[in-house]
């Protein structure tokens, strides 16, 4: 399901307010964080985690995450006994940005009771919340995770997208940069620059007067910008 343009799976069973989801296999459930979160923190730069056999109380902090934006903990969801944590997170870190709900899963909680377990919310009845903290936090979510952002507003989007060719011209293919451009005539000239230079516009999103644009520098042309 996408609340605001942010995906929240489905099946799932989720602590709003923390911001994490839970699947249950057996009496061990695997957590990780929200869409909420992986949008809000900005790019994970580092990943910490309590020590595997840790006795746990719902509330309790398991690790840490650092991003651009924030420094926050993992609280845990239930009580239980920290039964695995993904590892690869302290190496890849902005893995949390790309794949919150996939590879980016953050620990296993061997359950101490099951029942706890109805403290979680499952959709659509946590839709109404979710949408309700999404805007409190102005958090956007867009089709792919930027690896760039570029904010200029009150100038003329050919001066943006100026700096959008100087910056892919030293980028690799796949590169993806979040622009924001105020621009009346934004969304003409970004069709007229993707058409010329054969990159990508994944994602347009519109606040207000505001217009942002998800792009993403394409192998075939990666000689151009």
């Amino acid at each position: 399901m996408k609340i605001s343009n942010c995906e929240f799976p489905d099946g799932l069973l989720y602590d709003v307010e923390l911001g994490t989801w839970a699947d249950l296999k057996g009496d061990v459930i695997r957590v990780g964080i929200t869409s909420l979160l992986s949008w809000s923190f900005g790019v994970f730069s580092a990943i910490t985690f309590r020590s595997i056999g840790t006795t746990l109380v719902r509330g309790q902090v398991m690790g840490t995450m650092e991003g651009s934006r924030h420094f926050d903990v993992f609280r845990s969801p239930v009580a239980g006994t920290l039964s695995a944590v993904n590892e690869r997170l302290t190496e890849e870190p902005g893995l949390l940005n790309k794949d919150p709900y996939g590879e980016a899963w953050f620990a296993e909680i061997r359950v101490k009771d099951n029942d706890e377990l109805g403290a979680l919310g499952r959709l659509p009845q946590a839709e109404h919340r979710i949408a309700e903290l999404l805007k409190e936090r102005r958090v956007h979510c867009f089709a792919a995770y930027p690896d760039f952002e570029i904010f200029d507003t009150g100038v003329e989007c050919q001066a943006v997208l100026a700096k959008l060719n100087e910056l892919l011209e030293r980028s690799t293919p796949g590169t993806v940069v979040h622009l924001v451009s105020d621009d009346s005539s934004a969304e003409i000239e970004m069709q007229r620059w993707s058409d010329q230079t054969g990159n990508s516009v994944l994602d347009v999103q519109k606040e207000g007067r505001i217009f942002h644009y998800i792009v993403r520098k394409e192998p075939s042309k990666a000689g151009e910008v």
